[in-house]
């Protein structure tokens, strides 16, 4: 069932996608690594302690790499 919340939130969102394209601003997309293990929630905090010019970003790709620090590559 959806709530409320759920649909103000939604609301908020559209409005502001909205907003963006009337300044025909184009979406600002971030890459933060990521190792496997860990919590996407704390690599985001790690990045934009890092990187505050990312916070605001309209897309969060998350980029996997192992204990050796390569991202996505088999051995």
């Amino acid at each position: 069932m959806v709530t409320a919340s759920v649909i103000s939130r939604l609301s908020q969102a559209v409005d502001q996608i909205e907003r963006r394209m009337q300044q025909n601003r184009p979406l600002k997309v971030v890459k933060v690594r990521c190792d496997r293990e860990e919590d996407r929630d704390a690599a985001k905090d790690r990045h934009f302690t890092a990187h505050p010019e990312d916070r605001g970003a309209d897309v969060v790709i998350f980029q996997f790499h192992d204990d050796e620090g390569t991202a996505g590559e088999s051995q």
